[in-house]
């Protein structure tokens, strides 16, 4: 970002925490909304208002009359309009208003400004249409709605209808007859219910022995003479879930009666008149019933508004128009400049607001909540809530229309722009019964100085595949953030909350603050690995499980371990060809010729897609308030599983901590630099380590605080700068240099891995390895020691430490060695010099030490080691030795049987000279 940031400022002039300078801030967005409103503003022209006078337009404000209330309603606002007037006022009351056949109550005109009084309530009357709209803002431009509370249906709305019937059929030309082998329905009127009947289904009647049903549809009056036509083909719902519908317009087709041959199970009069058949909609959810829909318009303005109770959704901005021709959309018709704020949205049953294709959207200081709930707050059945049931969502559901459209992740630079840039602030989302936000299908999205509050399944999210989503200085009370893709998480703060990797292809999260909460998921996109076969007559890499590229994927070659084959360069992109799901060859152009390869490489090598480990973690603090024990607590913590990922400036308290890839993993480390820990346990692997601080003042945990790398080769731990007090550190694979140890202990399990301690402090630390038999396991180099307790075995290699107390080395004995492995010109000090004697003893042929040669019938255990011909063999086996000395084998690991054991020859016996006589 060029020149300097600016900071957010609070109403009070107060900066708002945290303040990191990062691209993801630009400018104040309280500011930036007034300037908008005011360019809206600007378009309607100055205010001319005019105050709805109720009886002058047949309008009643006690609730009743809804066909002639919400006829005065449209009628005014058209007058008003016509005679030049663009600031309509609605005075307080109740005003009971009815969709129309279209599912419209209030149509909102352009270039108006439609201001309801504090006290004004719209209370749409029951329906049974499963899309209405109580205001339309519908193809206009400049358009504000301001004040009052819509109150949607959803505690009285019909989702099903139930008709009667009686003996008789009907005849093809329409009229009706008394045949007694058919019953037919009531007569259904399309205009008492035209949403529900838009797309109808007859459902099947216990007793009824047919499957399918004919209808007869009718103009005005049921007889021949207003007849429409008949289809003989329906299929009862649920087997048919398919619906019907209507020869013609409502105007020409709005009437039906339904007909069922019972001849196959005959029915008595008294049956017949209890039947009580379902009709509904094959669109049986009824979730498009919305508080406020506004549909392709720019530069609406929807202000200090409350909704409630809708079937669907409070608020829905989406695209109103559909065309055969796909070059005919245009921009304007997507819809652009729509603002929302100071509006509160509660007790709708499937969103509380959707946003489905209009650009430059700004929803800025509302509250939404208890979407998806009765007004008890529990309550969530099929009345009262409908899936998704989250506070706000961002779908277009364009990629499932003719629409042409741009996508970042597509790579589509040309069509039209849907859901770009919209801007999310200082809204209050809580209490929704699944989620609180998600972005499907937006682009450029900032979600800024938001609270959400809740615990729900879906928290707030946004797809891994779009691009430039921001979350800025959020609060989370008791939900979950779930980072994907490449979103931007600059300052959040989670109370009982979590914060979720999931799918990351280059996330970046700084400045959290989690509170009795969790930091995990998994950032290892792209990561492929070893592949567990590599043909090299065709140069087919192979893996156990589903790689999940196409031809084309762009892929790379590391060797962190093993060697990549012979004909490959780590310093070469790679396309994919000849893909299978778990197979692939690699060219060096798009669809071009495999490469030859002419080895299958070294063990250890790794193929990922050429730009995985896109995780950057910084500045995080998760933290318990009191830790009463060591028990694995798994809602808190810090427990990430990373492919090569960049954290720095960790912080854990009171919880622990897990920094690990997948298992066997072998590609780039993780680097962490500044992670500390108080009061919990890590498990760190496969990592680059700075800055490291472990402390505890309680009992340690069972097995060990800290472990750096296991058994495996490949979780290999590199840690330069580490403070551990307190605790306990189990070395796996793992080097370490430039530690301190206060009150620590030191550990590590036998296995042929190697660690290392170098140029570190240890003072009032415990050193247990006296287990090891694998030699130089453990390295402890260069350290000082203060009143440091040392059991270990001879496999432990201790070079040039020294105990500040006494002012001596470590290397010092009473004898030439007897055990362990030396190398050439190495020094141990006589730890008993006296006059006559030598200061020490240098090893002059590299190798083992040992004092024990072969004895006949010996019972030798498996390590044990012995000196033939300066050479020294290790037993592998548990046994005794023959009565005649074997021929020990000279060659490099060669073996031997004796009796019922095997002798491997290990190395040259070490030889050790005196130096440094000592005068007397």
């Amino acid at each position: 970002m060029q020149g300097k940031l600016k900071k957010l400022k609070t109403d009070d002039n107060e900066y708002i925490y945290p303040i990191t300078v990062s691209d993801a801030v630009y400018v104040d967005p309280n500011t930036n909304l007034k300037t908008l409103l005011g360019q809206l503003q600007a378009g309607m022209g100055s205010p001319v208002s005019y105050l709805i006078q109720a009886e002058s337009w047949g309008i009643r404000n006690d609730g009743t009359e809804p066909e002639a209330t919400t006829k005065g309603i449209n009628d005014a606002l058209a007058w008003a309009k016509e005679k030049g007037y663009n600031h309509v006022l609605l005075p307080g009351g109740t005003y009971s208003v009815q969709i129309d056949s279209n599912g419209t109550a209030i149509s909102m005109p352009g270039g108006m400004h439609l201001e309801l009084h504090a006290d004004c309530v719209l209370q749409l009357q029951a329906n049974s249409s499963p899309s209405y709209r109580i205001i339309e803002v519908k193809g206009v431009r400049h358009a504000k709605i301001s004040g009052g509370t819509l109150i949607g249906d959803k505690q009285n709305h019909w989702f099903e209808i139930f008709v009667k019937f009686t003996r008789g059929g009907v005849n093809a030309d329409g009229s009706l007859n008394d045949d007694p082998n058919f019953i037919r329905s009531e007569v259904i009127d399309r205009y008492a219910n035209p949403g529900l009947l838009s797309n109808f289904r007859l459902w099947s009647i216990d007793g009824i022995a047919a499957t399918s049903y004919s209808f007869y549809q009718y103009k005005d009056t049921v007889s021949k003479d207003t007849f429409v036509n008949l289809r003989n083909n329906g299929g009862f719902a649920p087997a048919a879930p398919t619906g019907r519908g209507w020869f013609d317009t409502i105007d020409n087709a709005n009437k039906m009666v339904f007909v069922i041959d019972i001849s196959s199970s005959p029915l008595t009069d008294e049956q017949i008149a209890q039947i009580s058949a379902k009709i509904d909609n094959s669109y049986y959810t009824h979730e498009s019933g919305l508080g406020i829909g506004i549909l392709s318009s720019n530069y609406v303005e929807v202000s200090g508004v409350e909704i409630a109770n809708c079937t669907g959704d409070g608020i829905l901005t989406g695209i109103g128009v559909y065309y055969d021709d796909p070059s005919q959309y245009s921009q304007e018709q997507i819809g652009q400049h729509i603002y929302i704020h100071d509006c509160t949205i509660h007790h709708c049953r499937r969103q509380g607001m959707s946003l489905c294709g209009p650009n430059d959207v700004y929803v800025m200081n509302n509250t939404i909540h208890h979407i998806g709930y009765a007004d008890d707050g529990t309550t969530s059945d099929f009345r009262n809530g409908i899936p998704p049931m989250f506070g706000i969502d961002i779908e277009s559901m364009v990629g499932e229309s003719n629409i042409p459209f741009k996508s970042i992740y597509l790579n589509q630079t040309s069509g039209l722009e849907t859901n770009y840039r919209i801007y999310i602030y200082n809204n209050y989302i809580h209490h929704n019964a699944r989620g609180h936000f998600v972005n499907a299908d937006g682009t450029y999205i900032t979600l800024q100085n938001n609270t959400f509050e809740g615990y729900t399944v879906g928290g707030v999210s946004s797809y891994q595949n779009q691009w430039y989503v921001k979350y800025i200085n959020n609060t989370f009370i008791g939900g979950s953030l779930t980072v994907s893709g490449n979103n931007f998480v600059n300052g959040a703060v989670l109370n009982k909350a979590h914060l979720n990797l999931s799918n990351v292809q280059g996330a970046f999260v700084d400045n959290c603050q989690i509170k009795d909460g969790l930091f995990y998921g998994s950032s290892i996109y792209g990561y492929f690995g070893m592949p567990a076969a590599v043909d090299v007559t065709t140069g087919t890499f192979t893996y156990n499980t589903p790689h999940g590229m196409g031809n084309g994927a762009q892929i790379s070659f590391e060797q962190w371990f093993g060697k990549v084959p012979s004909g490959i360069s780590v310093d070469k992109l790679y396309y994919t060809v000849n893909v299978t799901s778990i197979s692939f060859q690699v060219s060096e152009t798009k669809g071009g010729k495999p490469v030859t390869i002419t080895d299958a490489g070294t063990s250890g090598f790794n193929i990922s897609r050429y730009n995985y480990g896109r995780c950057y973690i910084s500045n995080i603090t998760v933290e318990k308030d009191w830790r009463d024990n060591n028990n694995y607590d798994g809602s808190t913590g810090f427990i990430p599983l990373v492919a090569g990922a960049a954290l720095k400036n960790i912080t854990v308290k009171n919880c622990d901590v897990s920094i690990k890839p997948p298992d066997n993993y072998v590609g780039r480390p993780n680097t962490i630099d500044g992670l500390t820990i108080i009061e919990g346990t890590g498990n760190l692997q496969s990592s680059h380590i700075s800055n490291l601080k472990a402390m505890r003042a309680k009992t340690g945990a069972m097995g060990g605080d800290i472990t750096l790398g296991t058994n495996n080769v490949y979780s290999k731990v590199n840690l330069d700068g580490a403070l551990f007090q307190g605790v306990q550190v189990n070395f796996g694979a793992a080097n370490l240099s430039n530690g301190t140890f206060l009150n620590a202990k030191i550990y590590k399990p036998d296995s042929p891995n190697t660690a290392a301690i170098t140029k570190s402090y240890m003072e009032n630390t415990a050193i247990n390895l006296h287990w090891l038999t694998y030699d130089g396991a453990m390295t402890i180099a260069e350290c000082l020691f203060n009143n440091v307790t040392m059991d270990a075995s001879a496999a432990v290699r201790l070079l040039g430490n020294l105990d500040i107390n006494s002012g001596l080395t470590d290397n010092r004995m009473n004898a030439v060695p007897v055990s362990g492995k030396y190398a050439l010109g190495q020094i141990i000090y006589n730890a008993s010099p006296a006059p006559g004697g030598y200061v020490g003893w240098i090893c002059t042929t590299a190798g083992y030490a040992s004092n024990l040669s072969w004895s006949a019938g010996k019972a030798y255990s498996k390590g044990s080691r012995i000196v033939a011909a300066g050479h020294v063999y290790e037993a592998q086996n548990n046994g005794t030795s023959g009565s005649a000395v074997p021929a020990f084998p000279t060659a490099s690991g060669g073996t031997i049987t004796d009796n019922d054991m095997m002798w491997k020859e290990i190395g040259l016996l070490a030889v050790f000279k005196p130096f440094g006589l000592i005068g007397t």
